[in-house]
Order: C-alpha cells, then structure tokens, then sequence
C-alpha cells in the first residue's frame, strides 16, 4: 500500500496518508509525502489540499523512532531537517491546505498538523507532545509553530507536562479551526475545501502569503508586506472577474488562470 494516496475532485486534492499502524514517518514515508506535496503544487488545476489519515483512531504520530534511532548525535540536524524540510513545504503551498483530525496528534505528527493553515478535529482527537518522556525533544518544528499558535505559556505546557489536550480545549485554544462529531473529520473538510475551491485562486494564495510571510512581530514593517501583496491582486484578472460579478448580481467564476499568477513575494 501507497503511503500517501491521492483523489481529486473538482479541484480539490485529498492526500490520506497510511503507514500503519500510528502513521510513524521515516525518511522514506517523508519522501513520499514531499513528492505528492511536489504534484499538487505544480498542478494548475488544484486550488485547495485536503491532509487526512487512513489509519484509524490515528493523524500522525511523527518520526519513527525504530528508523531514526540509528542516526549518531552528530546527524542531529539530518534528522531535524528530514521533516523540516517536508512541512515547510505544505506551509509553502501557494494553495490552502486543510487538516482533517481523527484521533491522535503525537509529538513530531503535530507539527504536520500545524503545517496546514486550517484544521479540523473531530471530537476524539487529542493532540499531544511527549518527547521529554523519552529524553528529546520535537525535532520537526512542533516548538516554534506551537509558541506562533498559541504562545509561549501554552506552548511550553505542552512540552513540559506531555499532558494530551482534548479537541475540545484545542478548538479554545486556536489549536484547530472547528470541532467536529467523531468520524466526520474528512467530510467537514471536504466541505470547506469545496467552499474555498470557488473563490479566486490568486487571493487565496495572497491571504495565505500575507498572514505566513508577515515581519515577526516587531520585527519588521507590516505595511510594506501588506502592500505588497495587495499589488499582486489589485487589477488583476481574478479582480476583474471578481468585481464585475459583484456589480452584476451573479457569482464569480475563476479560471485557473489565478494560479499561475500566484509567483513572486518571500513566501
């Protein structure tokens, strides 16, 4: 079996990852997942990402740690990158990606989680991050997109205590987007994706780059950023379609011209 399959419908391309049996990655699952990340980007006709699991009662449960045992200190920062390197690349998606969350979130499988812009969790889903336990900590990113989503207070909660977070509390939290029955994960995100696959691909991808490659606060000049992504919308095709449509009382229809727009800017 594949580890990562992928079906398209409309222009919404769904990846279930399967490895059983808690969806552990070594250096081979990432591998495949980079590639079908790879695909739906250079894909003009995918306008949004659904990331699901097919191993029940399970999202991801990070590396593999049978795999990456073997790897010396001195590979320390191989290891580290490995899925560094994957997740940054869905966070560089010029596409919207969707997270649908039935079960466990462990450890390193969160900051895949948190790679996508939205996610929703069903009702059984827990999120947890228990490498102290085991001498470590996570190596894929989960520290510095936990303090980014919910601060620092929270973030080292999570690492410190290792206590699981219920969905529940998540949702409260801005963990995950919305919370919902068990088994129902896939479908709600289904839904969104299908919303979302009707609006303009080129402000999609500029929402997204807005928000992702804004200044650290403080660190910059949020105007400029700001602006500068409003240049790439502002009179183009999508903005033509998109306001005559207004004016005209009817719903917009956005080719995929949008996408090919979607070049240029720091993220």
């Amino acid at each position: 079996m594949p580890v990562i399959t992928r079906t398209d419908h409309d222009a919404v391309a769904t990846l279930v990852l399967t490895r059983p049996p808690v969806n552990a990655l070594d250096s081979e699952a990432l591998d495949a997942v980079g590639a079908a990340i790879e695909q739906v980007e250079s894909d003009p006709h995918v306008r949004v990402v659904v990331l699901a699991s097919g191993v029940e009662s399970v999202f991801c449960a990070g590396g593999d740690l049978k795999f990456w045992r073997r790897f010396p200190a001195g590979m320390a920062r191989d290891v580290s990158g490995a899925g560094r390197n994957v997740f940054e690349r869905i966070e560089r998606l010029r596409q919207p990606t969707i997270a649908a969350i039935e079960g466990h979130v462990i450890g390193d499988g969160l900051a895949l989680a948190l790679a996508a812009d939205l996610r929703i969790a069903s009702e059984a889903a827990t999120f947890r991050v228990p490498e102290a336990e085991y001498g470590f900590i996570p190596g894929w990113g989960v520290p510095g997109r936990l303090r980014r989503q919910m601060g620092q207070a929270l973030a080292l909660e999570m690492l410190l205590t290792g206590a699981p977070i219920a969905a529940s509390r998540a949702h409260v939290l801005g963990l995950v987007t919305q919370v919902v029955p068990p088994g129902q994960a896939l479908a709600a995100a289904s839904r969104m994706a299908g919303a979302l696959a009707r609006k303009s691909p080129l402000a999609l991808t500029w929402s997204k780059r807005v928000i992702r490659g804004a200044p650290a606060v403080g660190g910059g000049d949020d105007r400029e950023w700001e602006e500068e992504c409003f240049g790439h919308v502002w009179g183009s095709e999508d903005w033509q379609e998109g306001i005559e449509a207004l004016l005209s009382r009817r719903a917009a229809v956005f080719g995929d011209r949008g996408a090919d727009r979607a070049q240029g800017g720091r993220r």
